[in-house]
């Protein structure tokens, strides 16, 4: 067993800083190398493992396929072979990625990476023991690598030897930067033998990470046995205003490295989603972003994007639980309280709309999109002249916004000032889009009161054509009647 040694024996050099002691180690390296790599046979390494397809999307399987190919054609090459395991690790295919990390490790004894990496995903398989035999190794080529120290004295704790965890723990007190992580692992080990020590180490934790979750919950629990409960009370309560999400607390470049290949497929597939939610196809892109959620959870533009999907769909349900998790996982988003406005008033629940589209200007004051819907949020509400201050706030952003200018235009017609209302009508059919319709309609109603016949007639005709194009049919009806068209 190989307790973190100080010095490795594998780095020292037959000279003292001498260049023959520097090339000793590369020379016998590659020795190393060249020997396993002439001496045995593919037959003798775990063979490249063909990863499972099933269930994942078209994006993920590509990856995984890509992988595959390319180990098969460079069998011997530790990078390539790497890689295949990185990617099987990254979507949950353990076993597989174990033969790979395996392979590269058998083929390159002296790289810390392949030690490592077969040590976290034998412990994901459950193997303690050999995971245990792994990081040790790992431990040899880097002694004072924090991760590695962490998941040594992690399996040491689930074998029932605390001593030796605490032991690994305390010396990388010593030899590391002060870890978070590594205080919450003290505290929690100490709690059988002292309750005050305990409490030192989880404050200790805390004063470095004061959302730490994990560590909040055990602080007031060793402050309970020592009869402090007021003050546990309130680490309770921080406990319970933290985010649930299971996070590791401590930097861990080898497996932080790989969140880029979960974001490349990732990235793909939000880019076809929202190309298929532009496109009008809500059930598809829909489709698309769960998918993305089941890569990675935590894609927070996917979440956000489903609030305004299921909004529009009248799952107002799911609508509102997508909003709540983007507000968790980042609420300076203004696109999310915008959607759940939007989803809010489709249901009918204006005031909570009125709400997010405050929180949406809060954060983006210049939005034009959520000073108009605001305005009509508040109109629904009675609060008319709140209203009309919105729908001017988002003229000034935005001179040309088409509902802007046809809600205040509309206003003016019903107080019967077609004039006035005649400008902001006209700005509000320049460009079209869904409400053009609509908006065509009253302006020719407008131009009907102001005694324009023919531009009524004009705008009229461009109504009903475009209520017709978009199967607006009730409102045809209703054009052609009055318009007598």
């Amino acid at each position: 067993m190989h307790l973190i040694p100080a010095v490795s024996a594998r780095r020292k050099s037959t000279g003292a800083g001498s260049r023959s002691g520097i090339h000793s180690i590369a020379w016998v390296a590659g020795l190393v190398l060249a020997a396993l790599t002439s001496g045995c046979s593919n037959r003798d390494l775990p063979p490249i493992p063909q990863p499972s397809l099933e269930g994942f999307a078209s994006a993920v399987q590509d990856q995984l396929r890509s992988a595959r190919v390319d180990a098969e054609a460079n069998p011997l090459d530790t990078e390539v072979v790497g890689r295949l395991g990185r990617v099987l690790y990254t979507y949950g295919q353990f076993q597989a990625a174990a033969e790979c990390f395996e392979r590269c490790q058998i083929l390159e004894p002296l790289k810390f990476d392949w030690a490592y990496l077969l040590g976290v995903v034998r412990a994901e398989l459950g193997q303690v023991e050999q995971a245990r035999a792994s990081f040790e190794a790992a431990a040899d080529l880097r002694p004072d690598d924090l991760p590695t120290a962490i998941r040594l004295a992690d399996l040491f704790e689930r074998s029932g030897d605390a001593s030796l965890s605490a032991a690994i723990l305390n010396r990388a007190l010593e030899t590391s930067p002060p870890a978070a992580a590594v205080r919450y692992r003290l505290g929690r080990l100490a709690v059988a033998e002292s309750a005050e020590v305990a409490v030192g180490h989880l404050e200790a934790a805390l004063e470095i990470e004061p959302d730490y979750r994990e560590a909040l919950y055990a602080l007031a629990g060793a402050l309970r046995s020592l009869g402090r409960d007021a003050e546990a009370s309130r680490q309770l309560s921080l406990y319970e205003a933290t985010d649930p999400t299971p996070r590791r607390h401590y930097a861990d470049p080898l497996l932080d490295a790989m969140d880029s290949i979960r974001g490349d497929s990732v990235q793909e597939m939000f880019n076809d989603g929202y190309a298929l939610q532009q496109g009008g196809d809500l059930e598809r892109a829909r489709s698309v972003y769960d998918e993305i959620l089941k890569i990675d959870p935590d894609y927070v533009q996917a979440h956000v994007n489903l609030v305004a999907i299921h909004g529009q769909m009248g799952d107002y349900v799911r609508s509102a639980s997508h909003y709540d998790r983007s507000v968790v996982l980042d609420p300076s988003i203004a696109e999310a309280h915008y959607n759940h406005g939007v989803s809010r008033h489709f249901a009918g629940d204006y005031d909570a709309a009125v709400a997010a589209f405050g929180k949406a200007i809060e954060i983006n004051p210049l939005h034009a999109d959520s000073h108009s819907n605001l305005g009509t949020a508040l109109e629904a509400l009675g609060r008319s002249s709140e209203a009309s201050r919105h729908y001017e706030e988002a003229l000034s952003h935005n001179p040309a916004h088409s509902m802007a200018n046809f809600h205040l235009g509309r206003r003016l017609a019903d107080r019967g000032q077609y004039r006035e209302a005649l400008p902001y009508l006209e700005r509000a059919v320049a460009t079209e889009g869904e409400g053009t319709p609509l908006h065509a309609y009253v302006l020719a109603l407008v131009h009907r009161e102001l005694g324009h016949d023919r531009q009524s007639k004009e705008v009229g005709r461009r109504a009903l054509r475009l209520a017709r194009e978009r199967g607006a049919e009730d409102l045809a009806a209703q054009i052609q009647a009055q318009l007598a068209l």
